[in-house]
């Protein structure tokens, strides 16, 4: 997978919160994180759709 903002390589990776865990994507090049709330988050401020 690419990077949106970079376009470096990305990688699977799994972050922890005080309460849960999640699984997301890190670039290796600029730190940039996406998981699945981020892009819904993404999407409803640029007035987009998902599915």
């Amino acid at each position: 997978m690419k990077c949106p903002k970079c376009k470096g390589r990305m990688f699977a990776e799994k972050f922890y919160d005080f309460v849960r865990s999640f699984d997301a994507w890190k670039c290796t090049c600029c730190g940039e994180v996406i998981d699945p709330t981020i892009l819904a988050n993404r999407a409803r401020n640029f007035n987009l759709f998902l599915g």
